[in-house]
């Protein structure tokens, strides 16, 4: 558990013995309450919040960034895919810490299945955090890694994940970056874009994801 422990005994110029011995205990202790090797009980919270007279809430750091997004399906790390969405129910919560440029946008999350992408983003292993194209606050540039969907021969929506990058102004390249040679990059052109559009810019992953 993340603490202010070392930052409030600084800030009042004491030394670890000098807590150690408000809090009657030693300074190895309080070393290791600092860094975080020994667990930070009501108890010791009780007694450092006495010894450095804060209150015990004070002493635990406050991640206030930290949200609740839905992990609502899949996208497909490989060729065009169907896209899918999860039914409502079976959604998964999920927690993340975004920035405050963020605040207020619609950031979803998506698994990995498929590896054409496996050099950074695994199958199975892997959460993407996205936004919505329509929200996000910066302009697409390349190497950035985006949710991509067209429209199949059949009419249905197809979707992927791979790396942008614009060529010029009627083409662009969907990069994969995967330890299969198979995979082979996506040219998109004005004249053959299948209802080429991007759909969320992905702005971060979690390798485990995090249950709340």
């Amino acid at each position: 558990m993340e603490n202010r422990i070392k930052e409030l005994r600084e800030e009042r110029n004491l030394s670890q013995y000098d807590l150690a011995e408000r809090a009657e205990t030693t300074a190895q202790q309080i070393g290791r309450l600092e860094k975080g090797t020994r667990k930070l009980t009501v108890e010791w919270l009780t007694r450092l919040s006495k010894a450095l007279v804060v209150d015990p809430e004070d002493i635990l750091v406050r991640r206030t960034n930290i949200t609740t997004i839905n992990k609502i399906g899949f996208v497909e790390a490989g060729n065009w895919q169907e896209a899918t969405q999860l039914p409502v129910d079976e959604w998964e919560p999920i927690c993340y810490e975004a920035n405050s440029n963020m605040k207020g946008k619609h950031i979803f999350a998506l698994g990995v299945r498929g590896n054409s992408m496996n050099r950074i983003f695994p199958e199975e292993k892997t959460t993407l955090i996205c936004c919505d194209v329509a929200d996000y606050p910066y302009n697409i540039e390349n190497g950035d890694y985006i949710i991509a969907q067209r429209i199949s021969p059949d009419g249905k929506y197809e979707a992927t994940v791979k790396r942008y990058t614009r060529i010029d102004d009627n083409t662009v390249i969907l990069t994969p970056e995967s330890t299969d040679t198979s995979f082979q990059p996506i040219v998109i052109t004005a004249n053959d874009n299948n209802g080429y559009e991007i759909k969320a810019v992905v702005i971060d992953y979690q390798m485990k994801l995090k249950k709340l």
